[in-house]
């Protein structure tokens, strides 16, 4: 047997708690549906970037912007629909690509606006939980255990997602491998099971949360 004496693991680059937190809140935003007010607020936020020190995570966030810019207001927003609305896997609900129908994700929605309840975080009553942009905004602003929390329910949609979207060249693909290198990888026991209660009784919020997936899925 031959052994590549050269070969080396791949190691992720670990970043500093405000460095992650800056990087989370700004794709936060990025991934939000590129309306003229989103276009407003690039500059704002490639000025935000510039205090970032690693140079590799300002070069994505600056080229992803500036390809935006390049780009006409309807380019852009097809580009978006195609990256996000045409794939279970890259849905930016994140319960929708590990459950699908609505019985199965119901529990899952619940665990989430639980646990930003439980760290201070409440919710636009017109959004669900499992919103990407939305657990982004949550991981850059919650305290780090609830932060990681949050993250082990969904990191393998995330996973999912930016697999799918690399896959299709799409321009959000970079932003999104940028999103899993920040984000500290959830260890197995981090990761949980709905209780059997939580899948037996609907509790309160359950019926808004249905009627809003109703409104709300893509």
């Amino acid at each position: 047997m031959t052994i590549d004496i050269n070969s080396e693991p791949i190691v992720k680059p670990v970043y500093d708690t405000d460095t992650r937190r800056m990087v989370c809140k700004l794709i936060s935003y990025l991934l939000q549906y590129p309306d003229t007010e989103w276009r407003e607020g690039l500059q704002g936020v490639q000025e935000a970037v510039l205090s970032i020190s690693e140079e590799e995570v300002k070069q994505i966030v600056l080229t992803f912007t500036r390809d935006a810019q390049a780009v006409d207001a309807i380019g852009w927003q097809d580009a978006y629909v195609r990256a996000f609305d045409f794939d279970k896997k890259s849905n930016l609900y994140l319960t929708y690509a590990l459950h699908g129908d609505e019985r199965d994700r119901g529990p899952a929605l619940i665990d989430l606006k639980r646990r930003y309840e439980a760290a201070g975080f409440y919710m636009e009553a017109s959004e669900l939980p499992d919103y990407l942009p939305m657990v982004l905004e949550f991981i850059a602003e919650a305290p780090e255990i609830d932060a990681i929390g949050v993250l082990g329910t969904c990191y393998k949609a995330l996973v999912t997602m930016t697999e799918s979207i690399a896959g299709q060249n799409s321009p959000y693909g970079p932003l999104l491998t940028l999103m899993l290198q920040v984000m500290p990888e959830p260890s197995v026991s981090d990761v949980p099971e709905p209780s059997k209660e939580e899948q037996k009784q609907p509790l309160g919020g359950l019926n808004e949360i249905v009627e809003l997936m109703r409104r709300g899925n893509r």
